[in-house]
């Protein structure tokens, strides 16, 4: 019986001991199930680490974060923000990934855009006028929550 084999015996049944004859089956060379199955822990822990700082947040007034079925996620070209329930998916430039970030971060709505002017140079003043216009958006989709 291969690794990954009990592994999945093991979810499936919610048992997760290992009986002696099962052990005894089990093939302790099997080096490629083993890699593949860590392979796959690994991305469910790396896709699964997003949401881990959202919820290390305390609950204080004025913090935002991602509404509970969004999902985000880096892309070459920005990011993209998927909305679980209505499967909307909304795809952002880097700035939107920036702003995104924050929030993630657990900024606080009054400073999440002096924390960006700190980080990128906005002459202009346009980068600040996006992020507050593209904050209300977000919100106003329900994709954040304070």
């Amino acid at each position: 019986m291969s690794y990954e084999a009990l592994l999945r015996k093991s979810w499936t049944s919610g048992d997760f001991k290992v009986s002696e004859t099962e052990a005894a089956e089990a093939d302790a060379a099997d080096t490629a199930s083993i890699l593949k199955v860590r392979r796959e822990m690994e991305e469910i822990a790396a896709r699964e680490t997003w949401d881990a700082n959202s919820c290390l947040v305390a609950h204080r007034e004025g913090i935002m974060k991602l509404a509970p079925f969004v999902k985000f996620r880096e892309e070459k070209f920005g990011a993209v923000l998927f909305e679980t329930r209505s499967e909307k998916v909304y795809t952002l430039s880097p700035t939107g990934a920036a702003v995104v970030r924050e929030v993630i971060a657990g900024a606080e709505s009054a400073s999440l855009v002096s924390k960006l002017k700190e980080k990128f140079e906005d002459p202009t003043g346009k980068m600040a006028q996006e992020a507050e216009s593209f904050l209300a958006q977000l919100k106003e989709k329900g994709l954040i929550v304070e």
